[in-house]
């Protein structure tokens, strides 16, 4: 079976091209083992109301700079859940799919995570899994390669006997491509997808690049699985 490779940083509810990435291959490996990058979407994401646009964050304890993405932990001695909850109902308690999303992703929200990455993990496990996608998931903790930068993604695309690498065109500017082409695999460089879709919460004009859930809310899981890349 050809191994098709996407690698990305575990983000909290990422945008929607992130899934549809995962649509192209059949083996996804969160990038964990990097530096946290702070005003990332590591910790937030946007929701958006009549037209307007804002972040929900998941607090997080005081860290180095230099914090690994797995090592940083989250402030749950703030109300952030109940909060967050309460912006999804503010926001979309009109939408379609509102009850049926929501309940997804309270069940994943009560295991109380201490670890922003396990929770970033098993949203997004949890989200691909109901949406019916064919990847396998790793972590760049387990598969224990080293490097940095196009070194690391070479590495790990080679622990998981990759033949295509997936990603960004924002690649570009660091992968040594030449060093992918010794080792036979090949790079395959996606433009982002700007789905169009009903929302319900901003008739007026549609809102771009927001979280996932502000599709699966207006549209459900079953239209996601429609998709065809």
């Amino acid at each position: 079976m050809i191994s098709n490779v996407v690698i990305h940083q575990p983000e909290y509810f990422p945008w929607t091209n992130l899934f549809l990435k995962m649509l192209e291959c059949n083996k996804f490996i969160f990038l964990d083992s990097v530096q946290y990058s702070r005003r990332s979407f590591q910790n937030r994401n946007m929701l958006a109301k009549d037209g307007n646009v804002f972040y929900i964050t998941v607090p997080i304890k005081y860290t180095h700079r230099d914090t690994l993405i797995r090592d940083i932990k989250i402030d749950n001695s703030k109300r952030w859940i109940e909060d967050h909850i309460k912006n999804f109902h503010h926001c979309y308690k009109k939408t379609k799919f509102f009850k049926t999303v929501l309940d997804v992703i309270e069940n994943e929200y009560y295991k109380y995570y201490q670890y922003l990455n396990e929770l970033n993990q098993g949203l997004i496990k949890t989200l691909a899994k109901k949406m019916e996608m064919k990847c396998d998931f790793f972590s760049s903790t387990e598969l224990g390669a080293i490097g940095k930068k196009s070194e690391l993604i070479l590495n790990l695309c080679k622990k998981t006997n990759a033949q295509k690498y997936i990603t960004g065109s924002g690649s570009k500017s660091y992968l040594d491509e030449e060093k992918f082409k010794k080792k036979k695999i090949k790079i395959n460089y996606l433009e982002p997808k700007h789905l169009v879709y009903f929302q319900e919460n901003s008739k007026i004009k549609f809102i771009k690049n927001l979280s996932i859930l502000d599709y699966l809310f207006n549209l459900g899981f079953e239209e996601f699985k429609k998709i065809k890349v």
